[in-house]
């Protein structure tokens, strides 16, 4: 590749992280797989005095999740259950990334509806970018 095409790959490039840095913030949630934003801490949802959680599924496994009034960037997945529901009168279901599909965690439908989104499928604007 020639010098001059490299440079303006080079400034592509650059632009677009300038954009994508100007339209995210450092309090967005943003999915660890494909950086689409998910939610921000402003719509962090307490539950019992407190959104984050450690819970353990039937299977053995361990989620460290964040409670979320809205998660734009999530669809649901599949029929809401109240099996092995982690909140008292909470059905739920699954929670995706709207752009890649990756479970990000669980909506849970109620008295109030909230997502429960696992940590570590997440990561914070103020991260992806410094």
């Amino acid at each position: 590749m020639d010098l001059r095409k490299k440079q303006k790959l080079d400034l592509i490039e650059s632009e677009s992280r300038s954009e994508a840095k100007q339209q995210l913030k450092a309090d967005d949630w943003l999915c660890i797989a494909c950086n689409k934003k998910i939610t921000e801490d402003k719509e962090r949802f307490f539950y019992n005095n407190t959104s984050e959680f450690r819970f353990t599924n039937p299977n053995g496994y361990i989620f460290d999740i964040i409670t979320f009034r809205t998660a734009d960037g999530c669809c649901d997945e599949g029929e809401a259950t109240l099996d092995f529901t982690w909140f008292s009168g909470h059905s739920w279901c699954f929670a995706l990334c709207t752009r890649c599909k990756l479970h990000l965690g669980w909506k849970y439908s109620g008295k109030f509806s909230f997502y429960g989104l696992i940590k570590a499928r997440l990561v914070k604007g103020s991260v992806l970018f410094n």
